[in-house]
């Protein structure tokens, strides 16, 4: 199946190439955990490794919130652009501090930010549908394990799979003269659904994955669950913006998997 072989092209990438994976994320993804950890105050990190539900109630300011969202998307951004640039048009980092492209992070932002729009929407209807059933399921069950893949068959799955197509294009401002149009990718992948449920079934059950691990092993240490969080978030980004640079080497620019 192709997209079980694109997830695994995608994975040899960041494990293949791993002194450079650090040189691009290291800095921006510091940079990340700081923003967060001080503006969404560390004694809420603490509530969540003992009770994620404690999340729920008295959490950082709107302010912080929509702070943390734009440092978080920014950075994003800057190692998008960055590993892109190493994968498709062979720019290795030379320091810890990834080359800054003013003009394509731009372009990379507002079109990220226009799929991210798309997916949010979509989040939203896919989340009300998931609550309904996940709620009833986990009532009557009792099982957090219920729950979680309940949310990840109605909620993650069937958006990694329309994100995926919509973001196969997404790279363009990184690395080509002309980003082309906003569909370009859905374009470029129509008769590719095998291909993109294969990913979106995989993303799901990672995400599936982390979230057993973070409620059953994780959680009852603040330690481990800082520790398993900043681990996990780090490589399943560094894999995620692998899988876009795949899918944009494959689709757009016509390379083959090897």
């Amino acid at each position: 199946m192709k997209g079980v072989a694109i997830f695994l092209h995608s994975l040899r990438q960041v494990t293949g190439n791993l002194p450079s994976a650090i040189k691009v994320s290291a800095l921006p993804y510091a940079v990340q955990f700081l923003v967060t950890f001080f503006l969404t105050r560390p004694d809420k990190i603490a509530a969540m490794a003992n009770d994620p539900a404690a999340m729920m109630a008295g959490g950082p300011s709107l302010i912080a919130q929509l702070l943390t969202f734009l440092v978080i998307f920014a950075t994003s951004v800057w190692m998008a652009v960055a590993w892109h640039r190493f994968v498709l048009r062979n720019e290795s980092p030379s320091s810890f501090v990834p080359p800054i492209d003013p003009d394509r992070m731009l372009g990379y932002f507002l079109r990220s930010l226009g799929v991210g729009v798309i997916c949010f929407l979509l989040l939203i209807v896919f989340g009300f549908v998931a609550g309904l059933v996940g709620g009833a399921v986990a009532y009557a069950t009792g099982s957090t394990f219920i729950l979680l893949l309940v949310v990840a068959i109605l909620v993650y799955f069937p958006v990694f799979v329309i994100a995926y197509r919509l973001m196969t294009a997404l790279p363009a401002p990184a690395v080509a003269d002309e980003a082309g149009p906003f569909m370009a990718g859905w374009d470029a992948t129509k008769g590719q659904n095998e291909t993109f449920i294969g990913l979106g079934v995989i993303s799901a059950l990672v995400i599936f994955a982390n979230g057993f691990i973070v409620f059953n092993l994780v959680g009852a240490s603040t330690v481990l669950f800082l520790a398993w969080t900043l681990a996990f978030n780090w490589f399943a980004t560094m894999v995620g913006l692998s899988i876009l640079t795949t899918l944009y080497g494959h689709y757009i620019e016509k390379r083959a998997l090897t």
